[in-house]
């Protein structure tokens, strides 16, 4: 999970089989399912149980990544994604490519849900880029 984006058919499959767990009370007879598996994985405090959505939780660990990504310039790791996808060094600024490998599609996908969530640190004013960068 934290290297790779799960498909939707495993997550939905896990989350399956996790509400049958916790609904059934043996193998053979059909449970009752009392609460949708949205209103389970709300937290405690809300009324749910606080369980995790297998795919926030997967675009979580995947935004580590990125973050390592970003702060950790010196790894191998970033000297091969950065020499393919962003050659400029900034991972948010990323080329599209023809045939992405699996890795950096998760690590793409974890760029894009986390891209509205940086705020500005402008500095000095040498790094921004008025036609590219969101305002």
């Amino acid at each position: 999970f934290s290297i790779f984006l799960a498909p939707k058919g495993i997550i939905e499959d896990l989350h399956s089989k996790m509400g049958r767990m916790w609904w059934n009370n043996n193998d053979k007879a059909r449970g009752w399912a009392m609460m949708t598996w949205k209103k389970l994985c709300y937290p405690k405090r809300m009324g749910g149980m606080g369980f995790r959505d297998l795919h926030l939780f997967n675009l979580a660990l995947l935004g580590r990544q990125v973050w390592r990504l970003m702060t950790q310039q010196d790894t191998l790791c970033f000297k091969v994604l950065s020499a393919k996808y962003f050659p400029d060094g900034d991972v948010f600024r990323y080329k599209q490519s023809d045939k992405p490998s699996f890795t950096w599609k998760g690590i793409a996908k974890a760029v894009d849900a986390l891209k509205d969530g940086f705020i500005w640190h402008v500095g000095d004013g040498n790094k921004i880029d008025l036609r590219r960068d969101h305002w």
